[in-house]
């Protein structure tokens, strides 16, 4: 057992997964879902998948109903601002960042590749909406000091992209003792060419640091003060446990708590949130089975 996992004292509480477009967060919720089954859920505001405020406690109160013994919930519009107040419950927050440049141009040929968007990388960076992604998801503005508060206050742990299985590590440590990191990497890119010729261009590369700044200052203050804070908590162990985790782990999930997570997800919680929104909320989540 890795020393880290040792010393980590882990309470109990919910892992609140932080999931930012491009970060290998699909991976992530998979792993969510195979080391908790049916106590995670993939979350969405119940008034609306995309639009208005984020998800917030409002949302956890009825999701509650659904889910009593909650372990774990992840979405994209979960948010490092928007406040989760429960009593009782620690709420542990987590995240990942990636090279702000490299998530940039991942994101345009995912707009382009599989969301089929007719649109010229010019006028897709110039939309306020793919500027600064990491920073406003964390913080709720483009300030980076927002984003570091927020990251402060809350205890956010935060990984790397790059550093993918070492931050697994890290977070199994320093945040969650019971999670099941073994894994096979979910949403990979098969194609990238489209990406690559973005990186390669020094105008368009030039345009994303442009329009990106607060998120390049976000990600250096992390791969340079806080992620290595990480390293150092979790103890001088780290490289040989990182070793022994990549020779060791059996590079699988736990499909019986894949199936079960999912069905629940799609037979239960996907259908009273269409009820919700259909009736225009009068359809209440006390209603819903335990």
């Amino acid at each position: 057992m890795p020393t880290g996992l040792r010393r980590s004292g882990v309470r109990d509480g919910v892992l609140v997964f932080i999931h930012i477009n491009k970060t290998a967060g699909r991976t992530v919720r998979y792993i969510l879902r195979s080391s908790y089954g049916l106590r995670h859920c993939e979350v969405e505001p119940w008034h609306d998948a995309w639009g208005g405020p984020p998800f917030s406690t409002r949302d956890l109160r009825r999701l509650r109903k659904i889910y009593p013994k909650l372990k774990s919930i992840a979405g994209h519009r979960v948010t490092g601002y928007a406040d989760l107040e429960e009593q009782g419950t620690d709420f542990r927050y987590f995240a990942f960042l990636r090279e702000p440049v490299a998530l940039c141009a991942s994101r345009f040929q995912y707009q382009i590749d599989y969301r089929k968007k007719n649109v010229e990388f010019d006028e897709w960076i110039a939309d306020e909406s793919f500027q600064n992604a990491q920073t406003k998801q964390l913080g709720g503005t483009e300030s980076v000091e927002d984003a570091l508060r927020t990251i402060d206050e809350k205890k956010i742990f935060v990984g790397l992209t790059e550093q993918f299985d070492e931050s697994l590590l890290l977070l199994k440590g320093l945040r969650a003792g019971d999670l099941d990191i073994a894994y096979k990497p979910v949403n990979v890119a098969h194609r990238n060419a489209l990406a690559s010729k973005v990186l390669a261009s020094p105008r368009m590369r030039s345009a994303i640091v442009e329009a990106n700044s607060s998120d390049l200052e976000l990600y250096e203050y992390v791969t340079q003060e806080l992620y290595p804070a990480q390293r150092r908590e979790y103890g001088a162990s780290l490289p040989e446990d990182v070793a022994r985790y990549q020779a060791d782990r059996e590079r699988d999930f736990n499909r019986r708590k894949l199936t079960a997570s999912r069905a629940k997800q799609y037979l239960v919680y996907k259908p009273l949130l269409a009820l919700y929104r259909k009736t225009g909320g009068r359809e209440t989540a006390g209603k819903a089975p335990a």
